[in-house]
């Protein structure tokens, strides 16, 4: 059987002007920001979500000198407060407001993204007091933002999943809570509610709750245990793909979608930054001008991408061949394959986002993984910087150490924004038999 080829080559700059369009794409925020902070608890220092963010930005946008910092802390809250005996009696609840001053005066954002509430009803039922003392710690942390000239957008609590802790929660009507309330869901959609209610006053508020928790209530349709978070709080690379959706969407940096369509019969191109096409017997082969546009991270959950409308949120490859003789193939990426396919599939158009094996898979992939490093260097190094009184932190690297260290980062991340050569060779095929 013979083979399909996928070869990849970066940094071209004969194809630089083909895609100078997408490059130079308008920014979704004003020209004067320059610094986006982050803030939130455990969930945003974790930062999946910050860097899937991330990723697509400076793929989008490979010349903005846009700085993102996650200063995420763990266990911290908005509202001040903290249950009792939390942590086991070690430390209370961080408060934001014993350390906002400083990340302010220090950071000098232009954007704050504030993702708070999780913490913040301390895993107990909804009570009038708590609501308020979420309600205060928010308008506080937006008056000073405000104050000094700055914006900020909210992002509303992702879920809280007592399936995965049934054995680990407690029922309402009870005075104490050494462990979290089951329904303590509730608590966060009233969080969220009141967040979302504030657009009436202009407030930029992104709803990460409701559709985290839609996906959740389809997918257990089909399967009952699906979970994003096996502790009920922390979700996986699937759940921070989502909360990376609602910021994403609402900056209209949306699927990038890019299709090559060849007609084996006729030898032609019909669409698509396709060249060099060759025609044989047993398939084609020809070379593909692309970029890598949003990369895709292996952990995400294959069926939650599949799920209705989940897939057009993604960037598209697509592949699509009419005229090919009826049978089966095989495409692969040098010696690795990548996938099997039939000719009525190459006919309708296959999708090569998902394919572990491909070169723009594994390009992401690296890129996630670049950005990640960088983020978690300097999240430690500002954490440190500015202080904080969570115990058992990271030391990070001193602030102007890790600052020339992530200039090196940045130059690589640069480069997988860099157009690339993909060689396709469509070969293998198996007759059908019975069918021409």
């Amino acid at each position: 059987m013979n083979r399909r080829r996928f070869l990849i080559s970066s940094g071209l700059a004969l194809l630089a002007t083909q895609f100078q369009s997408e490059t130079n794409a308008a920014s979704p925020l004003p020209d004067k920001v320059k610094r986006v902070v982050f803030l939130g608890d455990s969930i945003t220092y974790a930062g999946l979500y910050v860097d899937y963010i991330e990723a697509v930005w400076r793929l989008r946008f490979p010349e903005s000198q846009v700085e993102f910092l996650d200063l995420g802390l763990p266990s911290e809250t908005v509202s001040g407060l903290s249950e009792p005996g939390h942590a086991g009696g070690k430390f209370p609840r961080p408060d934001l407001h014993e350390r906002l001053d400083r990340v302010l005066a220090q950071t000098r954002p232009d954007l704050v993204i504030a993702c708070y509430g999780m913490n913040d009803g301390i895993y107990y039922p909804l009570s009038d007091d708590r609501l308020a003392a979420f309600q205060q710690g928010i308008l506080t942390l937006r008056r000073k933002v405000e104050a000094m000239g700055a914006k900020i957008i909210h992002l509303t609590p992702p879920v809280f999943d007592s399936l995965p802790i049934l054995d680990k929660t407690l029922p309402g009507g009870l005075e104490k809570y050494e462990k979290p309330y089951s329904g303590y869901d509730e608590v966060l959609t009233r969080y969220s509610e009141w967040l979302l209610e504030q657009r009436r006053f202009g407030w930029e508020v992104y709803d990460v709750h409701g559709p985290m928790l839609k996906h959740l209530e389809e997918r257990r349709k089909t399967d009952p245990n699906f979970i994003f978070a096996k502790d009920g709080v922390h979700a996986d690379a699937t759940g921070h793909w989502l909360m990376a959706q609602a910021l994403l969407q609402a900056w209209n940096l949306g699927p990038d979608k890019e299709m090559t369509s060849i007609d084996a019969r006729q030898r032609r191109v019909l669409l698509g930054r396709a060249t060099g096409l060759q025609v044989t017997p047993d398939g084609l082969s020809f070379t593909w001008q692309t970029k890598l546009t949003q990369p895709y991270d292996p952990k995400w959950d294959a069926a939650s991408l599949a799920l209705a409308g989940m897939g057009n949120r993604m960037a598209r490859r697509e592949l699509k061949v009419i005229n090919l003789p009826s049978g089966d193939y095989l495409l692969k990426e040098d010696d690795t394959e990548v996938m099997q396919v039939n000719h009525k599939d190459l006919y309708y158009g296959v999708t090569l986002v998902g394919q572990p094996n491909t070169a723009l898979q594994k390009r992401g992939a690296e890129l996630l993984k670049i950005i990640s490093r960088r983020r978690k260097m300097l999240s430690d190094a500002w954490l440190g910087a500015t202080g904080h009184l969570r115990p058992g932190m990271a030391k990070g690297l001193p602030l102007a150490e890790a600052e020339a260290k992530a200039a090196v980062y940045g130059k690589e991340i640069r480069a997988f924004a860099e157009p690339v050569e993909v060689k396709v060779e469509v070969s293998g095929r198996v007759a059908t038999p019975g069918k021409k």
